[in-house]
C-alpha cells in the first residue's frame, strides 16, 4: 500500500511539473592509462620534427564547409587541434593544420642542444611562410605554441613573433593567438603520476598548481599588442585560456566531472580539448570569424 502511495505521489509531481530532482552521479576519474595515450588522432601525417631533415610544411585537412582556418604551431597546437576538428566535423569551419615538434610560429631560433633541431625548425618556418603566401581562401590563422623554448627577453617575444605573422598580416588575414596551457616542471611528478596517488575526487586538488608556478609568461600579449599597433585593431586577437585552465588562479588537472586534462607534464589530452569546441566556437563568433 505504501509503495503504491509513493508511485501516485511521483506521478502527481510529474503532472504538476515538480518532480523531485535526481541526485547527480558523483565525479569519477577517467582512465589514467588512457589519458597518457590520448594524443590527437588523425594528426600523425602532418606532425614532423622527430628526425633530422623533416622540414616540409605538411598539412592535415578537416571539414568541407564554413570559413577556412589555418592552425599553426608546435606539439601544443597539435594537442589543442581536436577542439577545432570537432567544429570542422560539425560543418562549422574548415581546418588546415600545420604543426611541427618543438617549433612554434615565430622567427626566433628555439633553445635546443641539437643543432639540427634548431636549424630544421627555421627551415620549416620558411616553408610555412611560403605555404601561407600561396593560399587564397583563408579567413583567419589560429596559432598556439609553448613559449618556454624561445630564448631571449620577454620584450623580444612580440617582435620575433610578429615577424613571422607578417606574411598573413600584410594580406589582411587576421591572426588569433591562443595562450599556452600550463607546464608542470619536468623534475616533479606529472599530473597523471600525481593522480595515481590521489585518485579520489577529494584528493584531486593536491595535483593542481598555482598559476604562477606553471604559467610563467603569456607570449600572446606582446605579440598581439604589437601586431595591432602596426596593422590596426582588427589585425590580431588573443584568446586567453588562463581562466579555463586555472580558475581562481589554481591550475587544475582534472575537469569537474573527472576528465583528466593532461597526458604528460605539458600536453592536454585529446578528449579534454575536444570538449573545448563550444568555447572556441563562441570566441570565433565574438571575433567575427564566424557569423552569428
Amino acid at each position: 500500500m505504501r509503495a503504491r502511495f509513493v508511485v501516485v505521489l511521483a506521478l502527481a509531481a510529474l503532472v504538476l511539473g515538480t518532480a523531485p530532482a535526481l541526485a547527480e552521479d558523483p565525479p569519477r576519474l577517467s582512465s589514467i592509462a588512457a589519458a597518457e595515450r590520448d594524443i590527437a588522432p588523425g594528426t600523425r601525417a602532418c606532425f614532423s620534427g622527430a628526425e633530422s631533415g623533416q622540414t616540409k610544411a605538411l598539412t592535415c585537412h578537416y571539414g568541407r564547409k564554413g570559413p577556412r582556418l589555418l592552425l599553426i604551431g608546435d606539439s601544443h597546437m597539435r594537442a589543442l587541434s581536436p577542439a577545432f576538428r570537432r567544429l570542422a566535423e560539425a560543418g562549422t569551419i574548415r581546418v588546415t593544420l600545420l604543426i611541427r615538434s618543438r617549433c612554434g610560429w615565430s622567427s626566433r631560433p628555439i633553445k635546443n642542444l641539437k643543432a639540427w633541431v634548431r636549424d630544421d625548425c627555421q627551415t620549416w618556418r620558411a616553408n610555412v611562410t611560403r605555404y601561407v603566401r600561396r593560399q587564397k581562401n583563408v579567413s583567419a590563422i589560429v596559432t598556439h605554441h609553448r613559449a618556454s623554448t624561445m630564448p631571449g627577453t620577454k620584450a623580444q617575444r612580440g617582435p620575433d613573433t610578429v615577424r613571422s605573422w607578417k606574411v598573413a598580416l600584410d594580406r589582411r588575414i587576421p591572426v588569433i593567438a591562443v595562450s599556452d596551457s600550463p607546464n608542470w616542471v619536468l623534475t616533479r611528478p606529472s599530473p597523471t603520476q600525481c593522480l595515481r596517488k590521489n585518485s579520489a575526487p577529494r584528493e584531486w586538488r593536491r595535483c593542481s598548481a598555482d598559476v604562477g608556478d606553471v604559467m610563467w609568461f603569456d607570449w600572446t600579449v606582446p605579440s598581439v599588442q604589437l601586431a595591432r599597433k602596426q596593422y590596426g585593431s582588427r589585425a590580431a586577437f588573443r584568446i586567453s585560456m588562463k581562466e579555463t585552465f586555472c580558475p581562481k588562479r589554481r591550475c587544475r588537472v582534472v575537469a569537474p566531472r573527472g576528465q583528466i586534462m593532461f597526458r604528460d607534464h605539458q600536453h592536454l589530452t585529446a578528449t579534454y580539448t575536444r570538449s573545448l569546441a563550444p568555447l572556441f566556437e563562441r570566441r570565433l563568433r565574438s571575433l567575427g570569424v564566424l557569423q552569428s
